[in-house]
């Protein structure tokens, strides 16, 4: 039923195409077009038009013109795209859905041809475009490419030619007390013409917080319960939380050995340092009757629905301030040589990164345990650390022969280490007072170890080597066919240890070393039939993976109280032993998509449509437990189907608009005993609609000066989210965004007035997952920046 609807929309477009364009054949066409993006999506150049599969590009000068700097900016212009908060923390949190396959490592994302954690946020800089892939990428990019890939792609150095621009702005935004500052800069210098050439480019960018957070200015009356951080005195308040000062730079230097052979190391670091987190309450401080957080065994504050935050203030008990840092580098080389045949490339990247983060668990420790006790809320912080580093290595060669048939053909190898997806707990999380208050003094809940919440330490080796290939062939000019497939192998290697009174205290839980590997092959099949030069009608299915991997064991805990899980694993899954919730198997799908991409009114207008329907299986999901841990089990199977069309057009040559709508229908199918998601539910994070329109349109002011003027929308509709509690998950409401632009350009300088989120809309993104554990009542939400408007200066040269 579903690919048959797809397949009459498909077919409805294509005759709409015919018709217009029909009537459009006696309209007289200006002399500018549409700007042409040529990618390589299938790892050759080609037009984005010529492409038989459905994508968003942004070119440069809509990056600048939209005014985009971070992922949050283009990712709300995709149809079908949707990304949230799933992990815990902050700097490694989000992950991005397409089509409905949502979850951790499911959309792949690079910056040139180096994959990268989907939760890196690379400052848009000196980017030739960004190519958003739409379905199973798993041919040729391999695992993790489920709903399908992100991927930026740099400029290379110009080696004839000296340019380059900088820029600068400041701005204010609603709920903040302090400027926004921002400046960039681009140089390209041929050092030895047409031979060598180095490409720099740096960024610093300081946005202020739109948070507060008060706290209890006594800690010792805190401790007392003579103050709370609902009283109205002894309370001192801190603006500029969630600050967040981020600076980085590029470093590129091409060597053009011959005329056939190019070399190109490059150097990428960027940091990103917050002070406290993005984060709103709702309902800051829900109180006892004292103003501190609900204990734990109390029945469950009701939330609103959808979920909305109440406060901007982070009322807190004490004066423990949350923040940390995101550093990450990426240094690679490119090798491209031309032969008479093709091109063959290589690709070798080294990606290093460290998150290292401070979270507030005083509430949570008061509110979740020694209150239970008659204990005191007492002072204390929990820290994350993730720190990996990964190696990879891509070579490939595709083909141009003059007959009816191309290919491509390549190697892959990738070495991770490091401690992701765990952290590292260090230093250990430790109360104060927490003996105390659980053993009455007489004793260390964890031997050896005084006051010890929990510490953690878990250690990750992937070693992924691959082949893979596509071949296409022209039996008549107007149609090809293509085949491809890759075949896999993944080897995961850990091992680590927990320990404190989270695990039921006592000796360390230990991980020993283990190792899985699995191996496979991804199919894929294309089919493409140009009905004229300028409109292609196509259809494909292919096949994608997600590998399993390893996690620590779920901790055995002491019976009879909170912490035993093996009686919650008992009661969630009969099933399964503690032993087996040390490792999860890979999940795959199978995806069918019926599209069409045309071109007419002398390329001044184009439309692109494509339905689709996937059928995937043996989900990975997380599997929460009531003694507080979780585990990840292949739990259930979905279907997503829906579609996505997006039209282009340039009816003047001052005038450019463009329009997206997708629309993602994702329910499971097939579930289990332990599975938080039953048959029916929408699978978490995914919106049903979203949408998107833009205009720009450039007036010659005097003979000096003109004005480009621009506006965007974007909708992104409701969608759930399983964070915290995925046996009642929350309604994440729709949002809508509105950004507008006036750039007044005098030949090579440019001044702008530049507004974001103009209607000041609070979208809610996601439900955080705290480092410790979310307080009863006071769910921590992360939202948008508020509306935003300055002035920026560009100079170009």
């Amino acid at each position: 039923m579903g690919i048959s609807r797809n397949s009459l929309a498909c077919a409805g477009a294509a005759a709409m195409i015919g018709s217009l364009r029909v009537l459009a054949a006696d309209v007289a066409a200006p002399s500018t077009e549409l700007e042409t993006i040529t990618v390589t999506a299938e790892k050759r150049s080609e037009s984005e038009q010529s492409v038989p599969l459905s994508m968003t590009t942004f070119s440069a000068v809509a990056l600048q013109e939209k005014q985009i700097n971070t992922f949050f900016d283009y990712a709300t212009k995709v149809p079908n795209l949707a990304f949230a908060p799933t992990g815990d923390g902050v700097g490694t949190a989000r992950t991005v859905s397409i089509r409905g396959i949502s979850g951790d490592n499911v959309t792949s994302f690079y910056i040139d041809d180096t994959p990268l954690p989907d939760s890196i946020d690379p400052r848009v800089l000196d980017l030739d475009h960004i190519e958003v892939l739409r379905g199973p990428q798993g041919t040729l990019y391999g695992a993790r490419s489920m709903g399908g890939l992100v991927r930026l792609v740099t400029k290379e150095p110009n080696l004839t030619t000296s340019d380059g621009s900088v820029h600068a702005g400041v701005s204010s935004s609603a709920r903040t007390n302090q400027p926004n500052w921002t400046a960039d800069g681009v140089f390209n210098v041929p050092i030895v013409e047409d031979r060598v050439a180095l490409r720099l480019s740096f960024f610093s960018d300081d946005e202020a917080g739109y948070f507060k957070r008060s706290f209890c200015t006594d800690p010792a009356a805190a401790m007392a319960l003579t103050c709370t951080p609902l009283s109205t005195s002894g309370i001192t308040t801190a603006n500029n939380v969630g600050a967040l000062d981020t600076y980085g730079g590029a470093a590129a230097l091409t060597f053009k050995v011959t005329d056939t052979l190019t070399i190109t190391p490059r150097i990428m670091q960027q940091r990103a340092d917050y002070n406290g987190f993005p984060l709103a309450d709702y309902r800051s401080m829900p109180g006892n009757g004292f103003g501190y957080p609900v204990p734990s065994p109390s029945p469950p504050v009701p939330l609103p629905s959808p979920l909305y935050p109440s406060s901007f203030t982070q009322a807190r008990t004490f004066n423990v301030p949350e923040g940390g840092y995101d550093s990450w580098a990426l240094y690679s080389i490119a090798l491209n040589w031309k032969t008479g045949f093709g091109e063959l490339v290589s690709s070798t990247a080294y990606f290093t990164r460290k998150v290292d983060e401070t979270e507030d668990e005083s509430d949570f420790v008061y509110a979740g345990i020694t209150s239970n006790f008659g204990g005191s809320p007492q002072p204390s912080s929990i820290e994350e650390i993730k720190d990996y580093q990964r190696l990879v290595e891509e070579v490939r060669f595709a083909s141009d022969l003059k007959g009816p048939v191309q290919f491509v053909v390549g190697g892959f190898y990738s070495d991770f280490h490091g401690r992701l997806p765990l952290a590292a707990y260090y230093p250990p999380a430790t109360a104060p007072g927490f003996d105390a208050a659980l053993t009455g003094g007489t004793a260390e809940v964890t031997p050896g170890y005084p006051n010890l919440i929990f510490a953690q330490d878990f250690h990750t080796d992937i070693k992924e080597p691959a082949a893979f290939g596509e071949v296409s062939f022209q039996p008549i000019d107007p149609l090809k066919l293509t085949a491809g497939l890759r075949w896999y192998q993944v080897k995961d290697s850990a091992s680590g240890y927990e320990l404190g009174a989270a695990t039921g205290g006592g000796p360390a839980i230990v991980s020993p070393p283990f190792t899985t590997t699995e191996h496979g092959v991804n199919p894929k099949f294309e089919a493409d039939y140009h009905i004229t030069p300028d409109d292609m009608i196509y259809v494909n299915a292919a096949k994608g993976f997600r590998p399993g991997g390893l996690v620590p064991i779920v901790p055995p805990g002491q019976p009879g109280t909170g912490t035993d899980c093996v009686a919650a694993l008992q009661k969630a899954d009969p099933n399964i032993t503690i032993a087996q919730t040390r490792s999860f198997q890979s999940d795959s799908l199978w995806s069918y998509e019926l599209g069409t991409k045309t071109s007419w009114l002398d390329h001044r207008l184009t439309f692109d449509a494509a339905g689709f329907y996937i059928k995937w299986k043996n989900i990975q999901q997380e599997i929460f437990l009531s003694c507080g841990f979780q585990y990840v089990a292949n739990a259930g199977a979905a279907v997503s189907k829906g579609g996505e069309m997006e039209l282009r057009a340039k009816p003047t040559e001052p005038l450019e608009v463009s329009l997206g709508v997708g629309y993602q229908n994702a329910k499971i199918t097939e579930s289990s005993a332990a599975s938080p998601q039953q048959v029916g539910s929408p699978v978490f994070q995914v919106p049903d609609w979203t949408a998107n329109g833009a205009a720009s349109y450039t007036t010659q002011l005097t003979s000096d000066w003109k004005l480009l003027s621009g506006a965007d929308y974007s909708y992104v509709g409701r969608s759930f989210s399983g964070t915290n509690d995925p046996a009642e998950p929350r309604l994440r409401g729709s949002y809508r965004l509105i950004n507008a632009s006036f750039a007044f350009s005098h030949d090579k300088f440019q001044v702008a007035l530049v507004g974001k989120n103009l209607a000041n809309e609070v979208a809610v993104l996601g439900d955080n997952r705290s480092i410790a554990a979310e307080i009863n009542g006071r769910p921590r939400l992360f939202v948008n920046q508020p509306r935003t408007v300055g002035v920026e200066f560009r100079q170009s040269f």
